[in-house]
């Protein structure tokens, strides 16, 4: 049993699924659209988002090596309609805390395989049809590298123009910024990650989701209704977001959004800002805070809040160093209930299809004698 609680809070905290490049903000690239097929960013990408991944993104790179598995198939007669793609994400954690009550020195380090599988997309001028085949099983410890043939996510879209999008099926609706180390207080703790820890067991978080964004070249905006999967929890939770932005000067993009949800055993509301600066070709910074207020059905209602900052500078082509800032605090009026990391980070893409993310961060919260060390290196690679 303490093996599996274990395993499940690293899980929980490097979620599967999903991956964006906010970043791109430096280089002008305000909305997703332009290498995505999602309005939202991240999964599978269109053509034009390959070439980028070549031309703008990784250090080194030959002709076509871009393309679906490196170009050695030849997809050009079918890339107006046909979108193919997967992804294999691992990521190796060490921890290092003196507890503070008992004394002790926990020191751990594992390599966790987190996410393999098949997208594919069916891509028309005013629809598309969107799915990820696969997933490892996470709940049976000695059986958690068994590849399963599940759809873990699924979603058409409807563009009846070019800035106003429907989006209806299984993912994460829109909500802050869209990075891929789900680790960060923004999206696993506000519960907005694409795992969850329900029941005693790890399952797939994407939600029963419908979704309309409008993407302007100044203006953004999405509303979203979703509901939790029943094979996931008793407890009726549905809810919805809302997000709104503006553009300034090609490459500043500030941002609100909030989050209202209810069930059988709770409420719970967000209301967050995001800025995303692209302060030159070089340096960009992400930072976002969320103030969360949840009230039980049976209890005492209580305000939280959750701060990101990271900051990179490209030292070169596909190599960024960073600063990282982590801040979670679920009671305001409790300072037991805090969380803080902070860091630096490398984020290096040496060849398309291949990216490696590494961060050191000391942490700080109550039940610690002094500060522990958190640290992880994600291996990510694109089909």
């Amino acid at each position: 049993m303490k093996f599996r609680f274990k395993f499940a809070a690293v899980v929980l905290l490097f979620s599967q699924t999903i991956f964006a490049f906010p970043e791109m903000i430096k280089h002008g690239y305000v909305n997703c659209t332009a290498c995505h097929v999602s309005p939202s960013g991240g999964g599978v990408l269109n053509p034009y988002g390959r070439n980028l991944s070549a031309e703008l993104i990784s250090t080194w790179s030959n002709k076509g090596e871009e393309g679906f598995l490196h170009g050695a198939v030849d997809t050009s007669t079918v890339d107006e309609w046909l979108a193919l793609g997967g992804d294999y994400r691992g990521v190796q954690v060490h921890t290092d805390y003196a507890n503070k009550a008992t004394g002790v020195n926990n020191v751990d380090g594992r390599y966790i395989n987190m996410q393999i599988g098949l997208e594919m997309g069916i891509i028309q001028p005013k629809w598309a049809i969107v799915g990820f085949l696969g997933q490892y099983n996470f709940n049976e410890p000695e059986h958690y590298n068994r590849l399963q043939a599940k759809v873990s996510r699924l979603y058409g879209l409807f563009k009846p123009t070019d800035e106003l999008t429907f989006k209806v099926g299984r993912f994460q609706p829109n909500f802050g910024i869209n990075l891929p180390d789900h680790n960060l207080s923004t999206r696993t703790r506000l519960e907005m990650g694409s795992l969850s820890y329900r029941g005693g067991k790890i399952s797939i978080e994407d939600k029963n989701t419908a979704e309309v964004f409008w993407l302007g070249e100044e203006y953004n905006f999405s509303l979203a209704g979703y509901r939790i999967r029943k094979d996931l929890t008793d407890d009726n939770d549905k809810g919805f977001t809302y997000t709104a932005s503006k553009v300034f000067a090609e490459k500043f993009k500030l941002g609100l959004q909030g989050l209202s949800e209810k069930s059988d055993v709770r409420e719970k509301k967000i209301f967050g800002l995001t800025g995303l600066l692209g302060w030159n070709e070089k340096w960009s910074t992400l930072a976002e805070i969320d103030n969360v207020k949840t009230t039980p059905s049976s209890g005492v209602e209580t305000t939280g809040i959750a701060a990101i900052h990271r900051t990179g500078y490209e030292a070169f082509k596909g190599f960024q160093v960073l600063v990282l800032n982590d801040y979670y605090q679920s009671n305001k009026d409790n300072g037991a209930t805090k969380l803080y990391r902070y860091g630096p980070g490398l984020i290096w893409y040496p060849r398309p299809h291949f990216d490696f993310q590494l961060f050191y961060t000391k942490e700080q919260r109550s039940s610690l004698e002094g500060e522990g060390d958190y640290a992880w290196l994600m291996t990510h690679y694109y089909f």
